[in-house]
């Protein structure tokens, strides 16, 4: 379909990729990985038109004369009935948030770096639901107020790829990576969110 010449459409779209994402024994992993290592890369895989596990056209970069303006940066942290030995929902979210680091690169520069609780969500369930004894943890305040804006936007040209590499950096002998691998229930979904202007040409 052609083109309009001269005229771009300018939106406001969240892209994410996850981390890792399922139900124990049947996780999707980042790129397309077999498991979760301590050095993982989002964003290299497309979507092929699905939301889940992102909701990225391409991978590693915007198709086409697309450019992106990053304004925000977000984590999505959930577990639900997680089980292992010695192993709770609580447990898992705590040591998400103190043993993963995210790192941006535009090209093969770094263009930002940052620990997990600096990207709040700004959404999803909070507290619990009364005379159930399940607390409802989210990573940060849930609200868009709580979101993490850059103090100055990050932009992807057109043409230029892009990446998202997390480590997961054990803190004594608790280990997020090797807890996944002990859980024998639950649900686990750790993704990123890239928050700004996206724009592309008009058919």
């Amino acid at each position: 379909m052609p083109k309009i010449r001269g005229a771009r459409e300018k939106r406001h779209q969240p892209y994410w990729d996850s981390l890792i994402r399922g139900t124990v024994g049947a996780f999707t992993i980042s790129s397309g990985a077999a498991a979760l290592a301590a050095t993982n890369t989002l964003f290299q895989v497309a979507g092929g038109g699905v939301l889940v596990p992102t909701n990225m056209e391409g991978g590693g970069a915007f198709p086409s004369d697309q450019t992106y303006r990053i304004l925000a940066m977000r984590v999505g942290l959930y577990f639900r009935g997680t089980a292992g030995v010695g192993l709770t929902d609580h447990i898992m979210y705590h040591r998400a948030i103190s043993q993963l680091f995210w790192e941006l690169f535009i090209a093969q520069k770094s263009a930002f770096q940052a620990y997990t609780p600096y990207l709040p969500l700004g959404g999803g369930l909070h507290g619990d639901v009364g005379n159930d004894t399940t607390v409802y943890f989210n990573h940060g305040t849930p609200s868009q107020d709580a979101t993490m804006v850059l103090a100055r936007s990050i932009a992807i040209p057109a043409r230029q790829n892009f990446r998202v590499v997390n480590s997961i950096t054990p803190v004594g002998a608790a280990n997020f990576l090797t807890n996944i691998g002990q859980l024998t229930a639950g649900e686990v979904w750790v993704w990123y969110v890239i928050d700004g202007l996206h724009v592309r040409d008009i058919l």
